[in-house]
């Protein structure tokens, strides 16, 4: 049965606003981690050194033998959050696009990611011994939001098969990461840190500016 087109319209629009979560929690997370870094003046901010949660520390701290002060240390914590909430709420709109079981567990990853990062906005990671609100927060994000990118991937992979193979490639590529980091058997955990969380940012653009196509062809349809 045809579906009407009114009906194909407000998916199609809801679709475009989805793509528009995606794409906006990209930006303002790659804005927030730009802006805060660039504040920092003694110590400088180092990309390869210092942890991305180190940018929402106000400080003056010593972590783990890191001096800290991160004057602009609100705006990276908004970041988070903003990341968190637009991610979750880009799943809930682009829901009908998506196939098969694995769409709903995609869509509690991502919520499980909103939630991560709620966390680490609200607690700053002013420590790292045992566990803490942060760090808790943090595996929430970053196993969220990659497994989120993984069955985001599977849930579109026939229609869409290279933005799906893709995200399943990017989720994979950012859970290695994270085990990589974890286990410090290359060194360099801000490096691996940054990758497991840059995997998400990628599919946040790839995704959302897809759905924006595929939006527009369907507003197109006569």
């Amino acid at each position: 049965m045809p579906v009407p087109i009114f009906k194909e319209k407000r998916v199609s629009r809801r679709i475009a606003f989805g793509a528009a979560s995606f794409i906006l929690g990209a930006a303002a997370y790659v804005a927030a981690e730009a802006i805060s870094a660039s504040a920092w003046e003694e110590p400088t901010y180092r990309y390869a050194y210092n942890y991305i949660s180190d940018l929402g520390v106000a400080g003056p701290l010593a972590i783990d033998g890191r001096e800290v002060l991160s004057p602009l240390a609100w705006v990276m914590n908004l970041g988070f959050m903003a990341h968190g909430l637009l991610f979750a709420l880009g799943y809930v709109l682009v829901l009908p696009l998506l196939e098969g079981k694995a769409k709903f567990i995609a869509l509690a990853a991502a919520v499980i990611h909103g939630i991560g990062n709620m966390m680490i906005g609200y607690f700053p990671g002013i420590s790292y011994d045992g566990p803490s609100p942060h760090l808790i927060g943090a595996g929430l994000a970053i196993i969220g939001g990659n497994l989120a990118a993984i069955l985001g991937g599977l849930s579109v992979r026939r229609a869409y098969p290279g933005v799906g193979w893709g995200g399943v490639g990017l989720g994979i590529f950012g859970m290695v990461a994270l085990g990589i980091m974890v286990s410090g058997i290359f060194g360099h955990p801000a490096v691996f840190e940054r990758l497991s969380v840059y995997s998400m940012t990628a599919w946040d653009l790839i995704f959302g500016f897809n759905m924006l196509l595929v939006s527009g062809k369907m507003l197109r349809r006569k």
